[in-house]
């Protein structure tokens, strides 16, 4: 496409910006990312009771763009432009993070009790990035969800897209105990039969998800022309079991329906595991058992790992990862890695890694400062795509630049699905507006009041219990991360309901994580000593 006209089109996407200018908060960012074959920019401002953005890019070769305005009139939400609208089914016990891109109008309120989402326009396949957001108009649809509590304990939904092909999905929801739920769901999805009931208990010693789902080989929430999301297929179980405080063991089994390319066609795919934790005299071991299909191959994989502090300073860690594919030789690996701390803003790490007779060494570090932040760590992962060589070694980067009048530069390397290495570069600033004058992120303390006094606040946590830095979360359209204790808050002038959605490929730490818990809406409080929201999550493949 000429230049002058992805310029043109930038601008027109651009019309909203003098809206920002009005606003109380105002937001720019682009950059450049591999990971997502991604290059653009947005601009978001946010007031009293509106939202509003616009991006633009060229994203795998495509330029795109989009532009978003949501407006709180009463207690409805009024929408115009391409948007986000979350697909969540109760049986999505295993992963909440469904949704589908539409462009058009909308409007989301409560009617004689009843929950109501409507939308008319069209289906769009997703072309967002970090970067910006883009939608291109595929397939006419009119979507309508419905939501209703039918008692204290039971809950029933409706879900349609009504468009080429029909989606049509009945669900109920129950909970008859603290933290017991049964949910079951039916219908129809792009023209396919779909079918599921799911299970799941939370107690001080054990949690347990089951879930089961029947669904043609076609089957999508939506029909789109480039579907991208995975679809839970048959039997999917994960429990966890702590006999005691320092020990717990875990075992499951998933099965994915995932799009193969453009179309609606999909590969199944599956992975067992059987994993064990705990501590003992002051170290701290794990081991787990790996069993995956892909394509009409297998790959038996374990990875024993031991951990200790040596001094107070020094923290060893050393595993023993072994792979038998179907297709290929079985690999074994020996790493060990040292990381000692300097100084509270200084670490640096050395890893020595053993494989096919062949010795590596490899040195990575942290530092933190006012000016950087930078962490530069060698990490092993399980990639179930590379069924021949499963344990994928990566060298994840995440710095940041902080320059003058609030301007983040920011830049991080990550393991895509199929275990290739990507990048991600980005810069930021934030602008606050006080008195009909705007001021640099640096000074938003002095704007409290302008900016609000509620919060969205809570925290990231594995299923341990311990904080995750780093953790991406999509709050509307707001994306925000987690500080080092794994907390994250979020402050506006009035209190609102937004959507809440967790970014599991985008975490800092580079980590891929299955969501084991997190609301779908969150709500904002003018009460600071509110007990804030907490999102549970489990990495998929252990790093060391």
């Amino acid at each position: 496409m000429p230049h002058w006209i992805r310029c043109l089109c930038l601008a027109i996407l651009l019309v909203p910006a003098p809206a920002a200018l009005r606003a109380q908060v105002f937001q720019v960012n682009g950059g450049t990312s591999s990971l997502y074959q991604a290059d653009g920019g947005t601009i978001s401002a946010r007031g009293p009771s509106f939202d509003a953005s616009a991006g633009a890019g060229v994203l795998d070769g495509k330029f795109v763009g989009g532009v978003n305005f949501t407006k709180m009139i009463g207690r409805s939400t009024y929408i115009a432009g391409s948007d986000y609208i979350h697909f969540i089914l109760p049986t999505d016990i295993f992963d909440s993070s469904h949704y589908l891109v539409a462009m058009g109008a909308g409007t989301r309120t409560t009617l004689a009790g009843t929950k109501v989402f409507a939308f008319a326009g069209a289906t769009s396949s997703d072309f967002s990035s970090p970067l910006f957001e883009g939608a291109r108009a595929e397939t006419p649809a009119g979507i309508l969800f419905l939501n209703r509590k039918l008692g204290s304990d039971i809950e029933a939904s409706s879900s349609f897209v009504f468009s080429q092909q029909t989606t049509a999905i009945q669900a109920f929801q129950w909970q008859p105990l603290d933290k017991v739920q049964f949910a079951a769901a039916g219908g129809v999805g792009a023209n396919q039969p779909y079918g599921a009931a799911s299970f799941q208990l939370s107690r001080s010693w054990i949690d347990a998800k089951a879930a089961y789902i029947e669904a043609g080989s076609r089957f999508h929430r939506v029909a789109l022309d480039e579907p991208l999301m995975s679809e839970p297929d048959r039997e999917n179980l994960l429990v966890t079991v702590r006999p005691a405080h320092f020990f717990s063991i875990s075992g499951g089994r998933q099965n994915f329906l995932t799009p193969a390319g453009n179309g609606q066609q999909n590969v199944r795919s599956g992975l067992d595991q059987v994993s064990g934790a705990g501590q003992l005299a002051g170290s701290g071991f794990s081991a787990s058992f790996y069993h995956s299909t892909f394509l009409g191959q297998f790959n038996n994989a374990t990875d024993y790992t031991l951990d200790r502090n040596i001094f107070s300073r020094i923290h060893a860690s050393t595993s023993y990862l072994e792979s038998r594919p179907s297709d290929a030789a079985k690999t074994r690996t020996f790493l060990t890695t040292f990381t000692e701390s300097l100084t509270p803003r200084l670490d640096v790490s050395q890893m020595i890694s053993r494989s096919q007779g062949q010795t590596t060494l490899s040195f990575g570090g942290a530092i933190l400062s006012n000016l950087l932040t930078l962490s530069a760590n060698y990490q092993t992962y399980y990639v179930p795509q590379l069924n021949s060589a499963p344990f994928e070694q990566a060298l994840i980067v995440d710095v940041q630049l902080h320059l003058f009048r609030g301007i983040t530069l920011h830049g991080a390397t990550f393991v895509a699905p199929d275990g290739s290495l990507r990048y991600t570069t980005d810069a930021q600033t934030t602008m606050v507006r006080q008195g009909g004058e705007a001021m640099p992120a640096g000074f938003e303390t002095l704007a409290r009041d302008d900016i609000g006094r509620d919060i969205v606040h809570g925290s990231v946590v594995d299923k341990e219990g311990r904080p995750v830095a780093g953790a991406a979360l999509m709050i509307d359209r707001l994306l925000v991360y987690t500080d080092d204790h794994g907390l994250f808050f979020v402050r506006e002038n009035k209190p609102h309901v937004h959507t809440l959605k967790v970014i599991t490929n985008e975490f800092l730490n580079g980590e891929t994580y299955n969501i084991v818990s997190a609301p779908a809406t969150v709500r904002s409080s003018t009460d600071n000593d509110a007990p804030g929201i907490v999102i549970v999550v489990e990495r998929t493949y252990r790093g060391e």
